[in-house]
């Protein structure tokens, strides 16, 4: 196994000697250490730097002169403690193409926490949910972040509308939810009678001015309401509507700007049946 810490831990050597310690230890020959530090020191890009003290690295060299390190002796187990935390985006990135050139490449089992939800959502084949100290949910990456299998790893997860409602029919799996004096519909094996929870993520919701109906399409729901709250969100703008229950909309900020939405705007959101995650209440 090989282990790479949050915090780049490098020692006062040079690079190269940084990234052979395991070998050294090992016991290695000389020429075999040399090959193998050169070959890790090409993986992570930095073998024009094999000669300087590592210490006077940058973040994102040092974090790459661990990850060779820990990639010489060729582990079939490599743990990640949060690699990224602490570094800028250019080297996040830089890093992330390297966990996945050798998850992929050199077929190595990486396994890595994180508390960057898009990064998860980026790198893994698998990922397993930790709350209080419990795996809560282990699955695909579609699992996860589409069919969470509570309230609180959809919350984790990013998924902040839970509308509370009662299933008013299911037809062979197509449910009506009554939400209040609104229908909303959604696939679901659960049947008539019982309360349940939707979540709906908010990349999956459409939002248009409210004199912009667009008549028949793929969406079988759509609830008026009003723009009441527009958050700042990298590229995009988080839209709060309030539609009975409040629903986050995620859209682009160009979109946004395009479509002339601001607080106080009456809109419409769409949003697909197959969209819509329910879980029962207890």
């Amino acid at each position: 196994m090989g282990m790479v810490f949050q915090k780049p831990a490098v020692l006062n050597v040079s690079v190269a000697e940084n990234v052979g310690f395991g070998l050294k230890f090992r016991g290695a020959e000389r020429s075999e250490i040399e090959r193998k530090v050169k070959e890790s020191l090409d993986l992570v890009e930095l073998a024009h730097l094999s000669g300087r003290r590592a210490v006077t690295l940058s973040g994102g060299e040092m974090q790459r002169v661990a990850l060779a390190r820990a990639m010489v002796t060729e582990p079939e187990v490599l743990i990640l403690d949060e690699p990224t935390a602490n570094l800028d985006p250019v080297s996040s990135d830089t890093i992330e193409n390297l966990i996945l050139r050798i998850n992929k490449e050199m077929h190595t089992t990486i396994i890595m926490s994180t508390h960057d939800m898009i990064q998860g959502q980026r790198l893994a084949d698998r990922i397993g949910v930790i709350i209080s100290g419990k795996l809560a949910q282990v699955g695909s990456t579609s699992d996860i972040f589409y069919h969470p299998n509570g309230g609180e790893i959809a919350r984790f997860v990013g998924i902040d509308t839970a509308i509370s409602g009662v299933v008013r029919d299911n037809t062979g799996g197509h449910a009506t939810i009554s939400i209040g004096s609104a229908l909303i519909e959604a696939v679901t094996p659960i049947p008539a009678g019982r309360r349940v929870s939707l979540f709906i993520r908010p990349e999956e919701v459409t939002l248009m001015h409210a004199n912009e109906f667009p008549g028949k399409t793929s969406m079988r729901n759509y609830l008026n309401g009003t723009i009441i709250r527009m958050i700042p969100y990298g590229p995009f703008i988080r839209v709060i509507v309030d539609c009975g229950p409040r629903v986050p909309v995620l859209i682009t900020r160009r979109s946004c700007e395009e479509l002339g939405f601001t607080t106080g705007s009456p809109v419409i959101a769409g949003i697909k049946a197959t969209s819509i995650h329910v879980l029962a209440e207890e």
